[in-house]
């Protein structure tokens, strides 16, 4: 019998304060979509990778000491709270931000945008137009160029259609994974990620292992249940860029 990939939303919860706390800020914008705290665990999960690898970590944007994670595309950036990651090598500073639900670029057309669940970008790199909307409406994104990786997070037990329409995606975003051309960073970060909170079976993990076998990605199964254990200290790295 296959692994539900719905877990109780008093324990996400939980977990999600208790990692924000840690940051000595309080979440205030709880939802009551399972699915949206099950994308803030994994969001958190993505801080923990960099923790792991050194990164010095802080909270940025907070309204006082409340952390606001952007659950949805709608939204400009700068009203919620994102992660910044830095990190010192050679005697120059690395610097990055994780956010949440950020309009990317494509990496074929600068008139295409798309918005991850995750990503992380170089730090300060976020721009606003008025032009993207007929409405002219506020229009926050980051150029391809900064994008570093991305995630995305399904609330399913995994099925073939989903795992290979990731490739979809990573191909918009980074077509140089595709193309199998080299991608070389001074620091080590997470490679793009399909995060997914059921259990596999017999042949969506033949395709997963296709998939990681062929391009530079990841997908991760079962994380309602492993995420703490995939991204421990043992195991982080398996999901770094190679």
């Amino acid at each position: 019998m296959a692994t539900s990939p719905f877990r109780d939303k008093v324990l996400l919860e939980s977990e999600i304060r208790t990692f924000i706390n840690k940051y000595k800020a309080i979440v205030i914008n709880q939802s009551d979509r399972i699915s949206d705290y099950f994308e803030m665990s994994c969001f958190n999960l993505i801080v923990r990778f960099y923790e792991n690898e050194g990164y010095t970590v802080t909270v940025e944007n907070l309204n006082g000491v409340h952390y606001r994670y952007k659950c949805s595309p709608s939204g400009i950036q700068s009203n919620f709270s994102y992660f910044k990651v830095t990190k010192l090598v050679d005697e120059v500073l690395h610097e990055f931000e994780i956010h949440h639900n950020l309009n990317v670029e494509s990496s074929h057309s600068n008139e295409i945008f798309t918005t991850p669940d995750i990503s992380i970008v170089k730090a300060n790199s976020i721009k606003e137009s008025t032009e993207y909307y007929t409405s002219k409406k506020r229009f926050t994104y980051v150029e391809n160029a900064v994008m570093i990786s991305f995630c995305e997070v399904k609330n399913f037990n995994p099925f073939p259609e989903l795992i290979l329409n990731f490739t979809g995606i990573v191909n918009e975003l980074r077509k140089e994974i595709i193309n199998k051309d080299g991608i070389v960073f001074e620091t080590k970060h997470i490679a793009p990620s399909l995060m997914v909170s059921g259990k596999g079976n017999k042949q969506t993990n033949k395709i997963k292992e296709e998939l990681e076998k062929r391009y530079n990605l990841n997908i991760i199964y079962e994380l309602f249940y492993s995420g703490i254990s995939v991204f421990s200290k043992a195991n982080y790295l398996e999901l770094a860029y190679k």
